[in-house]
C-alpha cells in the first residue's frame, strides 16, 4: 500500500537522524510521572534533569515572563515543578523537545512556518480551552501542538515530495486534501497518529488528531479535536493557506462560537492573547519571530483583514520594542554579570578568612588573606599590614599586597620620631583615619607632606589594630593619585574585612602573636 510505504520512508528517516528516540523517552518518562498518582516533584526533576538541554530550557521559561508570576528566581528544576505544576512541565517539555528535534535538521523555512503554525494552533488552543473551563487545560494544549505533527514530519522526512504538493496545490485543480491522498496514500492527520502513538502518546492525545477517530470517543476529546481544528484553520486563514477550508474568517469565528457557547467577541481576544503570549514564548523557544507576522493584503474579507492588520501592528511595534529592550538589556547583563562575579569573589574571600580564623591559624596568613580580600574585592589599589616593636618605637610594613608597593614598604618603616608622630599618634589613640579624598577639607594642608608626597594617594585609610587595649599595628589602604576618591561602599567592604581581622586577634593566643 502506498500509504504504508509513506509511513516507513518517514520512520526510516526518523531513525536516520536519530533525535526523535530520545524525545521519545524523555517526553513518555515525564508523561508517566506526571500522570502517576504516585508521582512526586523530585521523581519529575530527577526525569527531566536527565536531560541537560530540556533543563537548562525549562529553567528559563520557568523565570520568563511567561511563567513565572511573582514566585522570585528560579534556579532549581525540583521548584520548577511545584511551583509550575506537572501538567504544564509536562507541556513545555514537549513542545521543547518537538521544536529542538526538527531545529536540528537543516534550515528549512516551510518547517519554520510549520512550527510556528503548531505553535500558534497550541496558543489559541490553552486560551479557548481557558475561556471554557475545561478540566485538563494541558492536554487541549498538546492535541493543537500536535494537530499538525504529521504535515511537519512529511515536510522534515520528504521535502522533495512536500514541494511537489504544494506546486499542485499552487496550480489549483485539486484540493489539498486529494493531493495528499496522491502522494501520500493517506492525509498528514494519518501519519501524525501513527507516529504519536508510537512515541507513547495517549489514546485521548491520538484520538483527537483527526475527526474520523475523534467523532467516536468522548466529548472530551471530541472537543480537544474541534478546537484544535478550528484554531488550525483560523491560523490558515491568517496567514493566507486556507487550504481546503470555503469558510471565511468570520464564518470559522461563529463555528467556534457555537462549539464553545463563548461570544465572537471573547474568541477574538483569546486570539489577541494567543498573539501576544507567542511573542514572548517565541523568544523563549528561539523561534524566528519574523513568522508570527501575518501578511497585509486584501482578501475581501472585511474582518479578516481587519483583525490581520491589528496583529501586524502589534507585532512591528513589539519588534521595534524588543530590539531596544534588547540593546539595554545586553548592557544590563553586562554589569549584573560584573557585579555577580564580584559578589563570588568576595564570598570566596570571606569563607577563607573565616576558615582561618574558626581553625585558630596563625594571625599572619589571615592578614595576608584580608589583604588579599580588599584588594580583589574593593577600591583601593593597594593594602599593607605595619606591625609595632615590642618596645613600641618601631613601625615595619610587613605585609604588602597590590600596585606600586615599593613606595609604600620604603615609607612605613618609621621610629617614634618627628618623622613618624603622626602614625604614632593615630595609632596610639586606636581610631580609624578615614581621608575619601586628598584634595578636600585641606587635608593637602592638614596631612604631613613627607606622608603625602611618598604615598601619593588620593584617598585612604589607616586602620589600627590591638589585642585587649595593647596596639600592635594597623591595616592601611589606599587609592592611587588619580583614581578618584573613596566610595562608601569601598569603606564598607574594608570594614568587613577588617573586623575578621579583629576576630582573629581576639581567637589568637598571646603566644602566638606576630613577631
Amino acid at each position: 500500500m502506498k500509504y504504508l510505504d509513506t509511513l516507513n520512508s518517514v520512520q526510516e528517516k526518523l531513525d536516520r537522524l536519530g533525535d526523535l528516540p530520545v524525545f521519545s523517552a524523555t517526553v513518555n518518562r515525564i508523561g508517566q510521572i506526571s500522570s502517576s498518582r504516585k508521582g512526586d516533584a523530585m521523581a519529575l526533576a530527577m526525569a527531566v534533569m536527565k536531560d541537560a538541554n530540556l533543563s537548562a530550557r525549562l529553567l528559563r521559561l520557568a523565570n520568563s515572563s511567561y511563567c513565572n508570576r511573582g514566585n522570585g528566581r528560579i534556579s532549581v528544576v525540583s521548584r520548577a515543578v511545584v511551583l509550575l505544576g506537572f501538567e504544564q512541565i509536562k507541556s513545555l517539555s514537549v513542545t521543547l523537545k518537538l521544536i529542538e528535534g526538527f531545529k536540528k535538521s537543516e534550515d528549512d523555512s516551510a518547517i519554520a512556518d510549520l512550527l510556528m503554525r503548531s505553535f500558534m494552533t497550541a496558543s489559541i488552543s490553552r486560551e479557548v480551552a481557558t475561556l471554557c473551563d475545561n478540566s485538563d487545560v494541558e492536554e487541549t494544549y498538546i492535541c493543537g501542538l500536535l494537530h499538525s505533527l504529521g504535515e511537519i514530519l512529511v515536510a522534515h522526512t520528504l521535502s522533495g515530495r512536500y514541494k511537489k504538493m504544494h506546486q499542485q496545490l499552487d496550480q489549483g485543480k485539486q484540493s489539498w486534501s486529494r493531493i495528499q491522498l496522491e502522494e501520500l496514500g493517506g492525509h498528514f492527520s494519518d501519519i501524525g497518529q501513527d507516529i504519536a502513538q508510537s512515541w507513547g502518546f495517549p489514546p485521548s492525545v491520538v484520538h483527537s488528531m483527526d475527526l474520523m477517530s475523534a467523532e467516536d470517543q468522548s466529548a472530551a476529546i471530541h472537543g480537544n479535536y474541534q478546537i484544535a481544528s478550528m484554531s488550525d484553520q483560523i491560523l490558515k486563514h491568517i496567514y493566507g493557506h486556507a487550504g481546503d477550508s470555503d469558510l471565511k474568517f468570520s464564518e470559522l469565528l461563529k463555528q467556534l462560537e457555537e462549539i464553545t457557547g463563548k461570544s465572537a467577541e471573547k474568541l477574538t481576544q483569546c486570539l489577541n492573547n494567543s498573539f501576544k503570549m507567542a511573542c514572548d514564548m517565541a523568544q523563549e523557544y528561539n523561534l524566528p519571530s519574523e513568522t508570527l507576522v501575518p501578511p497585509m493584503r486584501d482578501s475581501g474579507d472585511e474582518n479578516l483583514d481587519e483583525f490581520t492588520r491589528k496583529i501586524s501592528y502589534y507585532m512591528h511595534t513589539r519588534e521595534a520594542s524588543d530590539q531596544e529592550k534588547s540593546a539595554q538589556t545586553t548592557a544590563a547583563d553586562t554589569a549584573a554579570s560584573k557585579l555577580e562575579h564580584k559578589a563570588e569573589i568576595l564570598l570566596e574571600h570571606m569563607q577563607k578568612i573565616g576558615d582561618l580564623v574558626t581553625s585558630h591559624s596563625h594571625i599572619q596568613p589571615v592578614l595576608s588573606q584580608v589583604l588579599d580580600a580588599i584588594v580583589d574585592c574593593t577600591g583601593f589599589d593597594r593594602a599593607a599590614f605595619c606591625l609595632l616593636d615590642k618596645e613600641h618605637k618601631q613601625l615595619n610594613a610587613r605585609i604588602a599586597k597590590g600596585k606600586n608597593l615599593e613606595p609604600l614598604e620604603n615609607y612605613f618603616h618609621l621610629k617614634r620620631d618627628q618623622r613618624g608622630a603622626f602614625v604614632f599618634r593615630i595609632l596610639e589613640k586606636g581610631m580609624t583615619l578615614l581621608v575619601t579624598d586628598t584634595q578636600e577639607a585641606d587635608w593637602d594642608k592638614r596631612l604631613p607632606t613627607h606622608f603625602s608626597e611618598a604615598l601619593n594617594s588620593s584617598g585612604f585609610i589607616l586602620a589600627p589594630l590591638g589585642v585587649g587595649k595593647r596596639p600592635i599595628g594597623f591595616i592601611y589602604a589606599d587609592r592611587l593619585a588619580g583614581k578618584g576618591p573613596i566610595s562608601d561602599e569601598d569603606f564598607r567592604r574594608f570594614n568587613q574585612f577588617f573586623l575578621q581581622t579583629k576576630m582573629a586577634l581576639a581567637y589568637s593566643n598571646q603566644t602566638r602573636k606576630p613577631n
